[in-house]
């Protein structure tokens, strides 16, 4: 049996996996006062993370973005579909603040991976 010449290996794949996120929701406080504090966790996935391209710092720059990642994941298909209401954590010490916790990432930007339609393209970032 001949193997196909014209097979590409997949950019991503189960070994690029290998940084621990969580997605949250924030929930209305309980009690008489205002805010949103309490977190939902509403996916867990291992993604691959890496610094966003030109054409992502466009999208960044129109949202007053201090700083980015863009991650991939498996798409998780009708389980759970991100949404910029969405906070996310990276499990990674690179990406803890001043004060040793996990740095809260809004949701920028979703978007199916144009080179493999098995992940999703997530653009994360801190704005000011």
């Amino acid at each position: 049996m001949a193997i196909s010449q014209n097979y590409k290996r997949p950019k991503t794949g189960g070994a690029e996996l290998r940084t621990p996120v969580f997605f949250y929701a924030y929930v209305p406080n309980e009690g008489p006062f205002p805010g949103e504090s309490q977190k939902k966790i509403m996916h867990k996935a291992m993604a691959e993370v890496y610094n966003p391209s030109m054409k992502d710092w466009e999208l960044l720059n129109t949202k007053n973005t201090k700083r980015a990642v863009t991650i991939n994941i498996r798409d998780p298909l009708n389980e759970y579909q991100p949404t910029n209401k969405h906070v996310v954590e990276l499990q990674d010490f690179h990406f803890l603040d001043e004060k040793e916790n996990y740095i809260r990432w809004n949701v920028i930007d979703v978007q199916p991976n144009s080179k493999d339609s098995r992940f999703i393209k997530i653009i994360l970032g801190v704005t000011s």
